[in-house]
């Protein structure tokens, strides 16, 4: 077929499905002009009809956003043509939608050219025969039956045989769909992006698709493919873990879309695949610690994550202009500091004295400022953040388990009531736990009786129903008892909700680093997380580099001796304390040494002082040896020019020696972290109601492992 038709069949095609005219100009304008050199496809579906998925399943909230999320970068961050990005969203994503602009990729690439593909919507697995088929679950798919046994999804199998067209080998194909279910339902604003039940298929039907006058679909093979995807795969998880979204306040998006983007508009380009999914994962640990991303590529070297590029890092962007007013996007920040802060402060340079812009208002992760009168500020402006402003009311959101009786509920929610740091709500709606309880029912065993459900106390769970260690109750309790019991574990989850919110990693202006050492008889490095100004300030280890290539999270087995170590490269001191959260959820604070001596605050500021140029390491002579509890582990290394002496007097009352240099905090959890923020705010001269950081006078590092 010639150009000139093939372009006009391709109109007829695209308007089918939907497509709007810019898009579809677009698109044959990247047809018509092979010295393009960046394309993408991004597909997202929230509403899928009824029935597509199962009875009384509700939409998706994030898929769409991750659409938005990967368009918005692509445009400011590595420079895509807006033409040549093409969307297929809801109704638009239809299986023929899907697999003609899949195909239109492999007529339009060069061999030279970058491809993204973007897939956020369900997963789902189709038994046919003896196998398990992968597929996407398009908005127009249907669940089987056996008066209609053809599925009409889109296998992966497909998808992978169409991109292996591709001209180029420089395809990166994301994946924010799951195929596996968890046996327990979600809650709290998380939802699984994969079909519920494995629905049995006689095969899977072919759209009458042609091009040259021959059905391209009918060529493809369910079960022949290919053994990798073409280029990189970016899959939000590993093979039977769940892919999650997220809805918080007023949006909702995919916790890996999330993080992969938010990394993306932080790093320095060309970005490692390999740092960039730990990145998207290390945002995902916090949340979900049983979804683990995970890349394939079928080269030895690494490509430059959707290619090269020279625009600057950024915390946020202009995305247009009207007059003295702009719309600014904030997807650079952590989701949580978007919702949660009551101002953010930007300036178009690091370390300028230029007048900051203040955003007061959002709606999802865009926000309308007021420009200062002067030169204009452009379609695209890169933004840093200067300033966060956190409420200190902020509380702890506690969620209800809608399977506690009427009577259970009513009672929980007056006992929370009575906490001034807690606000609760359904399971429905986001938030920070659940309040929940656990029952087991033994089985009929055919000559005994069946008996009643056993029923426990109750116990604080994750949104992902994940039981907090060390909540739980043995015995029934009076659900009034149980929240006195938990008070002080509520606590300690609102210090580490506080905590999180401090991390700036991205836009802090000082230049500090945190490394994690493996000892023994020779010290190896295995983690470095530092700020972006600290970036390139001295060689990184190698060793620490390629374990960051390895495709799963660092783990550690019990006995292993760790030791922390922070360094500043900046020029004026800071102050440091490393805190940490083990895997009972308990609070942790560390000490220099003190030789058993009691400390004062003279002593322990002068232990806990980072002069330029200089490090400590925690403990300083003795490593730790790992003996907590399986499970996940976070550690933030705090900085701030100002002395953090209302944090030392927190830490001095309840212990002025420590042994062995780490001290659990208990019940001083959230005095401590409520006296860090003041400190970072300005000591004794801070505000009654917020906490106002500023990005040039702090740091928040943190780094995550696991024990196995």
């Amino acid at each position: 077929m010639k150009r000139r038709e093939f372009l006009s069949a391709t109109g007829v095609i695209l308007g089918a499905f939907g497509l709007s005219q810019s898009q579809l100009l677009g698109w044959q304008q990247a047809l018509a002009d092979p010295s393009r050199r960046k394309l993408a496809l991004l597909i997202g579906i929230n509403q899928y009809p009824n029935g597509v998925l199962g009875k009384d399943v509700d939409p998706f909230k994030g898929c769409l956003t991750d659409v938005e999320l990967q368009r918005q970068l692509l445009l400011y961050r590595f420079g895509f043509d807006p033409n040549n990005i093409v969307t297929l969203v809801d109704a638009q994503a239809t299986q023929i939608g899907i697999l003609d602009a899949l195909y239109q990729l492999t007529q339009t690439s060069n061999t030279s050219d970058f491809v993204v593909v973007h897939f956020s919507g369900c997963g789902s697995q189709l038994a046919l025969g003896e196998k398990r088929i992968k597929t996407w679950v398009p908005v127009d798919g249907y669940l089987p039956t056996a008066a209609q046994p053809l599925s009409r999804d889109v296998p992966v199998s497909w998808v992978k045989q169409i991109l292996a067209k591709l001209k180029t080998k420089q395809v990166f194909t994301v994946v924010d769909a799951g195929y596996s279910q968890l046996d327990e339902m979600l809650s709290s604003g998380y939802r699984v992006r994969s079909r519920r039940i494995i629905p049995t298929v006689e095969d899977v039907y072919c759209p009458p698709l042609s091009m040259d006058g021959t059905s391209e679909v009918e060529k493809l093979q369910i079960a022949a493919e290919p053994s990798f995807f073409p280029g990189d795969l970016l899959m939000a998880a590993r093979d039977g873990q769940p892919v999650i979204e997220r809805q918080w306040s007023d949006f909702g998006a995919g916790l890996f879309t999330y993080g992969l983007t938010r990394y993306l508009w932080a790093t320095q380009l060309p970005a490692k695949l390999s740092a960039v999914m730990r990145g998207a994962q290390e945002s995902i640990l916090p949340l979900v610690p049983n979804q683990t991303p995970y890349w394939t590529t079928q080269t030895a070297d690494e490509h430059a994550v959707y290619g090269d590029a020279d625009l600057p890092c950024l915390d946020a962007v202009i995305m247009s202009v009207e007059g003295r007013s702009a719309t600014l996007w904030l997807g650079g920040l952590p989701a949580d500091v978007v919702q949660c802060s009551e101002r953010l402060g930007f300036a178009r340079q690091l370390d300028s004295d230029e007048q900051v812009v203040m955003v007061r208002s959002q709606t999802g992760l865009s926000s309308r400022i007021k420009l200062p009168d002067g030169e204009p500020w452009p379609v695209g402006q890169p933004l840093y953040e200067t300033m966060r402003v956190l409420p200190k009311d902020l509380p702890l959101v506690v969620a209800l388990d809608s399977s506690l009786e009427r009577i259970e509920r009513v009672d929980a929610t007056s006992a929370l009531a009575a906490l001034s740091f807690v606000d609760s709500t359904d399971d429905i709606h986001p938030a920070d736990c659940m309040l929940g309880q656990v029952r087991s029912e033994i089985a009929d065993r055919g000559d005994l009786p069946t008996m009643p459900v056993v029923r426990q106390g109750y116990g604080l769970f994750t949104p992902t129903r994940t039981l907090v260690v060390g909540t739980l109750a043995k015995q029934d309790e009076a659900v009034k008892m149980a929240v006195a019991r938990l008070s002080p574990k509520l606590k300690t989850m609102l210090a580490m909700k506080l905590l999180r919110l401090s991390d700036n990693q991205t836009s802090s202006h000082l230049a500090v680093r945190l490394n994690l050492l493996l000892a023994g008889e020779t010290e190896k490095l295995l983690l470095q997380h530092e700020t972006r100004q600290a970036s390139g300030r001295a060689s990184k280890s190698r060793l620490a580099d390629a374990v960051s290539r390895q495709n799963r999270p660092v783990e550690f087995s019990k006995g292993a001796q760790l030791r922390y170590q922070a360094l500043n490269f900046g020029s004026t001191p800071v102050y440091a304390m490393l805190l940490a959260f083990d895997a009972k959820d308990r609070m942790q604070a560390f000490f220099p040494p003190s030789d058993g001596q009691p400390y004062a605050i003279e002593s322990l500021q002068t232990a806990l002082t980072l002069l330029p140029g200089t490090s400590t390491s925690l403990p300083t002579q003795n490593a730790w040896v790992v003996d907590d509890s399986e499970g996940r582990v976070e550690t933030y290394l705090v900085c701030s020019t100002n002395p953090l002496t209302n944090c030392w007097k927190v830490l001095l009352s309840m212990a002025n020696t420590a042994s062995n240099q780490r001290v659990t905090l208990g019940d001083n959890a959230l005095p401590l972290v409520q006296a860090l923020l003041d400190d970072i705010s300005g000591g004794e001269d801070v505000d009654d109601d917020s906490y106002t950081l500023s990005a040039a006078r702090w740091a928040t590092v943190g780094c995550h492992y696991s024990i196995i």
